[in-house]
């Protein structure tokens, strides 16, 4: 297990993260992030988790406290180059929609 502690936003901000590889090719990870706000007090706490599919493929989630589940596909499509598919709902406001994404980015 991995972690790390730094503080942001000129010294307002601490995160604590922490990463774990569940086997030897780092192909299943999961992450816990604790962030505290000092001016506004308060702390959000976010899970995720990556999976490496295969070489060109990876999957990653991340749940937080807020209620925001978001998830990214990313596939390499030739070499330095990835096609990514993203999406973030909002668990608390079920009247809004997904947002979703998709990018390219392209290394010649």
């Amino acid at each position: 297990m991995n972690s790390v502690s730094y503080r942001a936003d000129k010294g307002d901000t601490i995160k604590v993260c922490g990463l774990y590889n569940f086997d030897n090719k780092q192909k299943v990870s999961a992450v816990v992030e604790l962030t505290r706000k000092l001016s506004k007090k308060n702390n959000t706490l976010t899970v995720g988790g990556l999976y490496t599919v295969d070489a060109q493929a990876t999957v990653k989630a991340r749940l937080n406290d807020t209620g925001s589940l978001a998830a990214l596909l990313r596939l390499q499509v030739k070499p330095k180059s990835h096609l990514m598919i993203s999406g973030e709902f909002d668990m608390k406001a079920l009247d809004r929609p997904p947002k979703i994404g998709l990018a390219l980015a392209l290394v010649p």
